[in-house]
């Protein structure tokens, strides 16, 4: 249970305060094409799921 816990915050923590639709408006406002910010909002979140789930297993194998 504590490990669930742990991923959900550090996971939370990674996320930052920004909304994807917040991030997505700084990033066309900074005059980087839609698209180009579409796929750092999406390389973005893979990480952020690829660091929880690595999290997960470490926990994992630690109990």
């Amino acid at each position: 249970m504590r490990a669930v816990f742990a991923v959900t915050f550090a996971a939370l923590l990674l996320a930052g305060c920004s909304s994807p639709a917040q991030r997505m408006s700084n990033c066309v406002a900074q005059g980087v094409s839609r698209d180009a910010c579409y796929v750092a909002e999406q390389n973005r979140q893979a990480a952020i799921t690829a660091a929880a789930e690595k999290q997960a297993l470490e926990n994992a194998r630690s109990q």
